[in-house]
């Protein structure tokens, strides 16, 4: 779907930064973005992401290689999220991510196979390996949490990163030859919506939850 941080908070990571970096859907994200953001990948402009991936050409080899990687990649945070997350909400998702995304990773190998492209990396763009590592960076600055803030920065992680594939995936589908591939995106797109959809909720919950627990009168 894939750069010293130690004293790296929360507040840091949830900065409004976000929202001002999707205002600036022309900017482009390159190498010297991690310069650009202190250094912190949890504050890379997010449309910046989604705008160099529009500028390029998308494959059928290039879509196999990356909606590959995705699914290897939510495996793996879905299991974070359920040996690291403190919420039932988060430890569910994370179960759901590895079940839909196993299955999608089948589906991938399979239309792969029927449209005769093979699941080589070197389709891969330079720009989608910076993402890639980018996105690592995130999922080990998230390692390092515990308790709500793990809980409601991997909510908000997967959000934005789900809502960036699907993106991609739209802009880029009618450029695919196989008909099996365009099948595949059609068939991809539901499901990574509501990945993201399921992330917005824990998201709000969690946040619901955390309020109602400082404002809680303190027992006598």
């Amino acid at each position: 779907m894939k750069l010293s941080r130690s004293g790296l908070t929360i507040a840091l990571l949830l900065t409004p930064a976000f929202a001002r970096a999707e205002d600036k859907g022309t900017t482009k994200t390159t190498s010297q973005d991690a310069a650009r953001t202190g250094g912190d990948p949890m504050n890379t402009p997010d449309a910046a992401k989604k705008s160099q991936a529009s500028d390029e050409r998308m494959t059928d080899a290039r879509l196999v290689a990356l909606l590959h990687h995705v699914n290897q990649d939510e495996i793996a945070a879905g299991q974070l999220a359920q040996s690291q997350g403190q919420s039932s909400a988060i430890k569910s998702y994370g179960q759901q991510l590895i079940v839909d995304h196993t299955k999608s990773d089948q589906e991938v190998k399979a239309a792969a196979q029927k449209a005769g492209v093979s699941m080589d990396d070197s389709a891969l763009t330079t720009h989608d390996r910076e993402m890639m590592k980018i996105d690592q960076n995130k999922m080990d600055q998230l390692k390092r949490m515990k308790g709500a803030e793990f809980d409601r920065t991997f909510a908000q992680v997967l959000a934005k990163d789900h809502d960036h594939m699907v993106s991609m995936l739209r802009d880029h589908k009618n450029e695919l030859q196989s008909a099996d591939l365009k099948q595949l995106v059609e068939k991809t797109i539901p499901v990574l919506e509501k990945h993201k959809d399921m992330a917005e909720k824990a998201e709000k919950d969690i946040s619901r939850s955390s309020n109602q627990a400082r404002t809680a009168p303190t027992p006598r």
